[in-house]
C-alpha cells in the first residue's frame, strides 16, 4: 500500500511539472545575456593606447548593457598573449578582448609562436578608435625638430635608440618605414606596451619614442613630452600644430594604429548580436565620441563586416611590408 501511495505521488508530481513547465519564465529556462559581471581584457599594460581607449569603451558598454565590466590588463608579445588567452576562455560573451593593429594583424604575421588568424578565430565586435603614431621626445631633448633627430641619427648610425609598444606592433612597422625613408639607422628597444615607454624616455633610457600619439598626449599636455611629427598624412585635433612626416618631406605608407573589441569565434550568435548592437550604440553616442576625441583618437562607426575587410587589407599590407623590410 505504501509503495502504491508513493507511485501515485510520483505520478502526480510528474504531471504537475509537465503542466507548469510552459508557465516557467523564459529567464529560468535560459539565462538572459548579460546577467552577470563581464571582463574586458586589454592586451597591453596600463597607460598605453589600448588601455586608455579600452577603459572608456568598457565604461560606456557597461552603461548600455547594464552590468559591470571590469577592465583587466594582460600585456605581452605585442598583444598576442591576451589574444591567445582569449581563445582558451569560455565562449559565452562574458570575456571581451580589446586589442590593436599590432596584436590582431601584425603579430600573427611576424611572430613565429603566434598561431591564430584574426578573421578565422575571432569575431570583430567593434572598431573603437584609430589614431596616427607620433615621433616623440622628452621636452629636455636636444632634438627640437624632426630634422634635428634625423641629422643626429645620420651622424651616429645605430646609436639613437627608440622605444615602441613591442616587436611586431604598428609602431615597430612604422619605425622601419620611417628609418628607410629618412635614410637612417636607429636602435629598437621594445616594451610590453606604450605606457611602459614613457618612463623610459623621461628617464633618458631611450632617445625617442615611436607610438600612438594618444598614449603620449597626457604627458605632452603636462609639458613633459614633445611630439616632433605625426607619422603619415593624418592630423590630430588634439595636436593641431604638430606637422605630419608627409608635410615635413619624409614620405612613407604608414599604418594608422587602431583598437577594436573582439570575442572568440564560436560565441553564440544571439550573444554576438547583443554585443554588436550595444557597441554600435556606444560608438555613435556623443558622449563616447567626445571622450575619445579628448584623448586624440578618431571615432568612426564601422560595421563588423567592413571591420573584417579592413583587417584583411591590413594583413595583406603587413605581409608585403614584412617581406620587404625583412621582418617576416
Amino acid at each position: 500500500m505504501a509503495l502504491s501511495h508513493k507511485r501515485i505521488l510520483s505520478a502526480l508530481s510528474l504531471a504537475l511539472g509537465i503542466f507548469l513547465y510552459p508557465l516557467i519564465p523564459s529567464a529560468w529556462a535560459q539565462e538572459k545575456y548579460p546577467s552577470r559581471p563581464m571582463e574586458l581584457v586589454i592586451a597591453f599594460p596600463a597607460g598605453g593606447f589600448a588601455d586608455i581607449t579600452g577603459r572608456i569603451f568598457a565604461d560606456e558598454m557597461s552603461r548600455v548593457l547594464n552590468v559591470p565590466i571590469a577592465p583587466i590588463n594582460k600585456g605581452g608579445a605585442a598583444g598576442s598573449v591576451a589574444a591567445t588567452g582569449m581563445l582558451r576562455s569560455p565562449k559565452d560573451g562574458y570575456n571581451l578582448l580589446v586589442n590593436t593593429l599590432g596584436g590582431m594583424v601584425l603579430a600573427p604575421v611576424i611572430l613565429k609562436d603566434v598561431a591564430y588568424d584574426t578573421n578565422r578565430d575571432f569575431y570583430p565586435v567593434a572598431l573603437i578608435t584609430s589614431a596616427p603614431d607620433g615621433i616623440t621626445v622628452r621636452v629636455e631633448s636636444p632634438y627640437k625638430t624632426l630634422q634635428d633627430l634625423i641629422g643626429a641619427a645620420r651622424k651616429n648610425p645605430g646609436k639613437l635608440s627608440f622605444g615602441t609598444a613591442g616587436t611586431g606592433t604598428g609602431s615597430h612597422f612604422n619605425a622601419q618605414i620611417f628609418a628607410q625613408n629618412a635614410a637612417i639607422k636607429i636602435k629598437h628597444v621594445p616594451f610590453k606596451g606604450g605606457g611602459e615607454t614613457v618612463p623610459a624616455v623621461l628617464g633618458g633610457h631611450v632617445d625617442f619614442l615611436i607610438g600612438t600619439a594618444i598614449a603620449f598626449l597626457p604627458h605632452e599636455k603636462a609639458g613633459k613630452l614633445r611630439t616632433l611629427a605625426l607619422m603619415g598624412r593624418n592630423k590630430m585635433k588634439a595636436l593641431p600644430n604638430t606637422l605630419t612626416t608627409s608635410e615635413l618631406g619624409i614620405k612613407g605608407d604608414y599604418l594608422d594604429s587602431w583598437a577594436g573589441c573582439f570575442v572568440a569565434a564560436g560565441t553564440p550568435k544571439p550573444v554576438i548580436d547583443t554585443l554588436v548592437a550595444a557597441a554600435a550604440k556606444v560608438i555613435q553616442s556623443n558622449d563616447f565620441i567626445a571622450r575619445i576625441e579628448k584623448t586624440g583618437g578618431v571615432v568612426q562607426y564601422v560595421p563588423p563586416a567592413e571591420f573584417q575587410a579592413m583587417i584583411e587589407r591590413d594583413k595583406n599590407t603587413a605581409v608585403d611590408m614584412a617581406k620587404r623590410e625583412g621582418l617576416k
